[in-house]
């Protein structure tokens, strides 16, 4: 979509113009015999950094293994937003991590406290993907789901290109099929994908195509492989109850 493209290349436009003045910085270092600071710049870059996203990353993680959703969304909140941009990643992973507990209400609230009309399309899909998941797991109602789902998908496109872009069209892409196997196809093709969706998605996601496939095969009369997949939601999200049951109430807790 060309107005998320539009967005990210402003967003971004300031990291060719940060190499070029490192480079430049690190250049005149060197002509002068500095090489220490050099050096620990590097090791910042090439250690320190992603040491720190995954340390972000697995306190996110483990924020699901609490009774509520406390936690996770005080995580979130616990980062202080630089623009509106940021209000709504805030608001957007507190309304995902308040579904998933089941508080519904409370998801609709976050959503609420941001204009996402007066925000870069990608961002109404962040919403629009919260609705999919009420619409699963409150509602019911999959082919409402499905609709949603699709629209996310759509108002979130935008060239693999971008840092992230691939991995998070990957996530929409196994919640369309998520609907799709809810609302009743059962194609190998869609169970392959959300298999690999359930083990290659990042963090709690995985959660949600495992819980998809836990529903599929109990109503299927496949107790083994539900309870495989349920034992992934379970390792996941212990205490999110609508994950761990399906549609009629069907325990399905490994």
């Amino acid at each position: 979509m060309k107005a998320n493209t539009k967005y990210l290349l402003k967003r971004y436009a300031i990291v060719p113009l940060g190499c070029v003045y490192l480079i430049f910085v690190v250049t005149g270092l060197l002509r002068r015999g500095q090489y220490t600071p050099v050096i620990a710049f590097a090791a910042l870059i090439a250690i320190v950094a992603p040491l720190f996203v995954l340390w972000v990353r697995r306190k996110a993680v483990l924020a699901f293994k609490y009774p509520t959703p406390d936690r996770a969304i005080a995580l979130y909140h616990g980062f202080t937003p630089r623009d509106s941009h940021s209000e709504a990643l805030v608001a957007y992973n507190s309304a995902f991590a308040a579904a998933l507990y089941g508080e519904f209400d409370r998801a609709r609230e976050e959503l609420a406290s941001i204009n996402w009309s007066t925000l870069p399309p990608m961002y109404q899909g962040f919403e629009t993907y919260i609705f999919s998941l009420l619409a699963i797991f409150e509602a019911r109602d999959y082919s409402r789901a499905l609709t949603l789902a699709k629209e996310a998908r759509d108002l979130c496109d935008v060239s693999d290109n971008f840092p992230g872009a691939k991995r998070s069209r990957v996530a929409l892409e196994a919640n369309v099929a998520v609907c799709e196997l809810l609302a009743g196809n059962n194609g190998s093709a869609l169970l392959a994908q959300l298999d690999s969706a359930s083990r290659t998605l990042p963090g709690v996601s995985a959660a949600i195509p495992a819980w998809a496939l836990a529903v599929q095969h109990t109503t299927a009369g496949q107790p083994a492989e539900a309870r495989r997949y349920a034992a992934v939601v379970t390792r996941l999200v212990p205490h999110c109850t609508p994950l761990m049951t399906v549609p009629r109430s069907r325990i399905i807790r490994g």
